[in-house]
Formats: C-alpha cells, structure tokens, sequence
C-alpha cells in the first residue's frame, strides 16, 4: 500500500478525525487481527461467525494504528481498570467503507500509470488471474490479488494492496447474485477486463446462463476509455450481451470458430496440454485439461497488449504452475492425484471428465463432491455429469455429498460397466481412495469448495509422505 495519513482516510470515508489523529500514518490495511502489523488500519467487519469489533483490542496490542468501526470501542490501559479509547473512524457499514476507501484509492492515490486488469467469469478466474500474473511478472513490477480475494473484501482489500512502483495490478472478481461484479468493477475501474467462460455456475442466484452471461458481462460497462476487454465466446449466450456494448475495443477467444483468437489442435496429457493460437503460435502448458488453453489464450492476448513479444509470452506460460486446489498433478507413491478440490460446476466438471478420459484405460478414478449453488436442477446436473464419466470410459466414480451419492446410487442400479462408489464423510473417503493410489491408479478429484475435498488430498499426501520417511 502507498502510505496515506489518517486525515485522507477519513476524508475519503465522508468523516472526520481529531486534529491531533489526522497525522497518523496507515501503512497497510486488513480486516483480519491474526494479521496486523505495526502501521495497520483495522476494519472491524461483521460475518457470520464473528464480529470484528471483538477484535479490537487484540488488534491494537499487535500494532494497528487505528480502527475502521460501526460502534465505539475502548481497549483496557496496560495495569488499569480504566479503559482508553482507541483511534478509531465510526461508519454505518464497515464493509462498504472498506469499499469506498479502495475507490478513492484507485483514482487518487495508485499510480496514473498502474494498469488493472480485472478477470471474471464461470471457470478459470484465478488460474487465469495466476497465468497474467505470471507473463507480466516476467517483465514488469506488479502483482495479483491473493489466493481467491474476489469478493466484496477481497477486491477492496487487493486494491489497497498496490504500490507505487506497480505497473500492473491483476484483481479476480467473482459473485452470486445479480449485481455484486458491477459493484466491485466500479470500484476497481479496470482498464482491461477478462471473462474466462459462461457456464452453469451460481444459478441459485443468477437463475439461468442468459443471468450469468448478464452478470460477468456487466465488467465491461467498467472498463475506463482506451482500455479492451477479452471474451471467450464459446456459449452463444454471451453473443448479445456483447452486442450491446458496439463501442467497446474487444478481443475474442476460443475454441469457436467465430473466435478472433481461436484455439485449437488440442492435445493434452496429465502433465502437459498443447494447443495452437491465431492459426501460428504453439502453446504449451504443463497442465493437464483443454480447458486451460482458453485461460492461457487470455493471458497471451493481455501480454501482448502489454507490448510483451509473442515468443516471450509463450515461453512464460510454458513455466506456469497452477496453484493449489486447480489441477495441480501429485504423484504419490505409484500412484497419480489430480488436486482439483478447490471449485466446481458442470463445465468445469466436464472438462476434468474429458481430461481423465484421455489418459490410458484401466485404472481411471473420478471423484466427485457436491457442486453447490446449482439451484433447483442440482439433481439433474450431478446425473448428467456421472453419466458422463462413463460414456468417457471412466473405470471407477466415487461419489461424495449429498446431491452427487443420491444420483449415484440410482445409477449403479443400471445398466453400466463404470464402478461406482458412494461415501458418507471424508474419512471414508480417504479409507477409499488410499488403496486405490497405492495399486498405482489415476485419481482426480474435484468439488465445490464448501466440500473440503482438499483435506482428502492432504490426508492422502500425508500418509504416502509418511510412507517414503519409513522406507
């Protein structure tokens, strides 16, 4: 964060200090206590399990300089019973105060020349985030919101993060209801914006594709003059959603043909995916899933509008390594794990079928954890995806949650060579998976975070870690 004294911060939230506040320095702001450093503003936010207010204290004994408020506060003086007051701004909603400060602090404190670049969509948001980070960082000083801050605090919050020496800033906006991408790319002004895909996702919100094309595309209404946006355009829905914004400097990709970008001749393997871009650039990624060349066909376009040679930009993604939770290929004893735990919807699941179904027959294991947020087809979407991984020629399906174990066991009553396995509860799936890697089968496993399948793979990296510190 570029350091701001207490009295803009206090202007820029429509309040006013005390005279002898408004020389403070803020060096960095959070809304997490475990978090604070000497220099930090505190925002108290109220969540569903815990009210920051109750962190206050805690806050201000770690170093914070003050704190963002909805109600008064005091903190107890060190060997007293008297409590003293705390530096503190008091507004009605913490949250959307969090929110206005990031918008001054884009128009009035980041650098004129730092670049944002915001990335949305169904799938792919923060792979995609990863890769652009990764082909700019090879050249350029910037940086990429952390792990999945795209919310209504992570945006804010990744926004204040920018330095002055920045060129760049890449920030993920996700949402669940109509309404929240606008209200977080107006806060972000972005001058480049990226939708990765439209695809089944966030439905109990949104409704329907044509509401979740509606919703991405509502970044673009953001998107500040001389700036472009790139589209994947492969769901036809997106087209008039796209047609109502004629002004707007577009670049498309895809596997459609009517892409200006297209992708296509895909090849991919568990370790490693090649496609072709425009027709005459070979693409290669050390990842498995087609669906990746679509995110990297993004991130090249970015680069070179960043003025990074062709070449160049290939080569970045070439050395790009997903992160934790989205494809990232584990080999554990003479077994393979595909970490695919961190999200989930029926176009991300599809293209993780199709992935495993390219390996050699045999010893094939597709898990699948509830795909939440589905609304009122979650039934039909959990069926049409197990009915998938057999036509795909999936050996093995384990089934874990609710929605996918009730679809499953009505499957197995039918007519199908695929094994299918239902288990109640994580340990039961861990007891499940452990002889399959051990007998060297090909797992790859993917649910909607809310099913903490990522603690299966640990569970699994653990016992197989501990397995090689014995032998």
């Amino acid at each position: 964060m570029i350091p701001m004294k207490f009295g803009r911060v206090a202007s820029a939230l429509d309040t006013a200090c005390k005279l002898h506040e408004r020389d403070i320095v803020v060096r960095r702001v959070t809304t997490d206590s475990r978090d604070i450093l000497p220099g930090d503003l505190f925002f108290a936010v109220r969540g569903p399990r815990f009210d920051g207010h109750d962190f206050v204290q805690e806050s201000i004994a770690r170093g914070a300089v003050a704190a963002v408020v909805e109600r008064e506060v005091a903190v107890p003086a060190v060997g007293s019973l008297i409590t003293n007051p705390v530096v503190t701004l008091r507004v009605s909603d913490t949250v959307e105060a969090l929110g206005q400060l990031a918008f001054y602090y884009r128009r009035e404190v980041m650098d004129a020349e730092t670049v944002v670049v915001a990335v949305t969509g169904s799938n792919g948001k923060t792979t995609t985030k990863c890769m652009i980070d990764h082909v700019l960082g090879g050249r350029l000083q910037g940086r990429a919101s952390p792990k999945s801050f795209n919310n209504q605090l992570g945006v804010p919050l990744s926004i204040l993060s920018a330095e002055d020496s920045d060129r760049y800033l890449v920030l993920e906006v996700g949402t669940n209801h109509p309404g929240e991408i606008a209200a977080l790319a107006s806060i972000g002004s972005p001058t480049v914006a990226v939708i990765t895909s439209i695809g089944e996702a966030h439905l109990e919100g949104l409704a329907s594709l044509d509401g979740v094309a509606a919703e991405k595309c509502s970044l673009l209404d953001h998107v500040r003059p001389g700036g472009f946006a790139v589209v994947n355009v492969d769901r036809d829905v997106i087209w008039p959603h796209l047609h109502a914004r004629p002004r707007l400097r577009l670049v498309t990709i895809g596997f459609s043909p009517t892409a200006g970008t297209p992708v296509k001749s895909i090849s991919s393997a568990l370790h490693g995916t090649v496609s072709e871009l425009e027709g005459r650039y070979r693409l290669e990624l050390p990842m498995p899933g087609a669906h990746h060349a679509t995110n990297a066909a993004a991130a090249f376009v970015v680069g070179r509008w960043f003025g990074i040679p062709p070449w160049e930009v290939l080569e970045r993604l070439r050395s790009f390594h997903p992160p934790e939770g989205r494809t990232r290929v584990l080999t554990l004893g003479v077994g393979t794990v595909v970490d695919d735990t961190y999200n989930a919807n029926p176009a991300s699941v599809a293209a993780a079928i199709d992935a495993l179904s390219r390996e050699s027959p045999g010893k094939r294991v597709f898990v699948l954890g509830d795909m939440l947020e589905l609304g009122r087809e979650v039934g039909s979407h959990h069926c049409e995806m197990i009915h998938l991984a057999a036509s795909s020629g999936i050996e093995t399906f384990v089934a874990v949650g609710s929605a996918t174990t009730n679809e499953a066991r009505q499957f197995g009553a039918s007519a199908g060579d695929m094994r299918v396995i239902c288990c109640d509860g994580l340990e039961s799936v861990v007891q499940t998976l452990l002889p399959l890697v051990a007998a060297g089968h090909t797992l790859w496993l993917k649910a909607s975070r809310g099913m903490q399948l990522d603690q299966v793979v640990a569970r699994l990296r653990t016992n197989f870690d501990m397995q090689t510190a014995v032998a």
